[in-house]
């Protein structure tokens, strides 16, 4: 009895000490409307509308997704949640939009976000195009970097289908909703700044073309090592 006794108390501690798996789906890989290009997948409904076909490959884990499309100049999401790999939405031409998808496994409440696609929708009117947001390349974003000499090389990327951008400025600072205008008309797309070491940073890049055309990066940050 006292042997009996003994393993049901081993048995209990075993099933105590057994960690909860949670499963986390993978980030799906997008496939189209292609990055940083006209849109060639779409329907022209209107003057004013078009069906754009979304697709992206199967996550692993993953039991449902949720599709985002937002309008650059706008600010504004749309959003579909599908079990399917692709999606057929009807959008404002003649107008620059960035999309994602987030896979999600419900079970566990757990998902994954893809990289972040931009396109443009064309529409009837002739205006010039948008320059689109700057990709923030180096620092990546809750990086934590080392400094040479105090110094650091900041590099970012950025596409206009009219190939017309002149000048980029980069904002800096310790407080995401208070950057400061560290540098302004550059024609390169990298420059290096001073840093204080041991301290969080957040930046973004301006982007302007021979139009005026504007567009801003997102703000991203990381922090700097001893």
């Amino acid at each position: 009895m006292k042997l009996e006794y003994f393993f049901l108390i081993l048995l209990s501690l075993v099933i105590a000490c057994e960690k909860e798996v949670i499963i986390t789906p993978n980030p799906p890989l997008l496939i189209g409307p292609e990055n940083n290009n006209n849109c060639s997948s779409e329907t022209v409904i209107s003057s004013k509308k078009s069906q754009v076909d979304f697709s992206w490959q199967t996550a692993l884990n993953a039991d449902e997704y949720e599709l985002v499309i937002r309008n650059i100049d706008t600010n504004l999401d749309t959003k579909l949640t599908t079990f399917r790999l692709f999606s057929a939405i009807v959008l404002d031409r003649g107008q620059q939009y960035s999309w994602w998808v987030i896979s999600k496994y419900i079970e566990d409440e757990t998902f994954s976000k893809s990289s972040v696609w931009n396109f443009y929708l064309e529409g009837p009117q002739l205006s010039s195009h948008f320059p689109f947001p700057a990709t923030l390349l180096i620092p990546k974003a809750n990086e934590q970097i080392s400094l040479n000499e105090g110094k650091y090389i900041f590099r970012w990327e950025s596409t206009d289908l009219d190939e017309d951008i002149i000048e980029y400025d980069i904002y800096l600072g310790t407080d995401p909703v208070e950057l400061t205008l560290l540098e302004e008309r550059l024609s390169l797309n990298s420059i290096e700044l001073s840093l204080n070491s041991n301290q969080f940073y957040y930046w973004k890049i301006i982007t302007r073309d021979s139009e005026g055309n504007v567009s801003s990066s997102p703000v991203e940050g990381f922090k700097t090592s001893f």
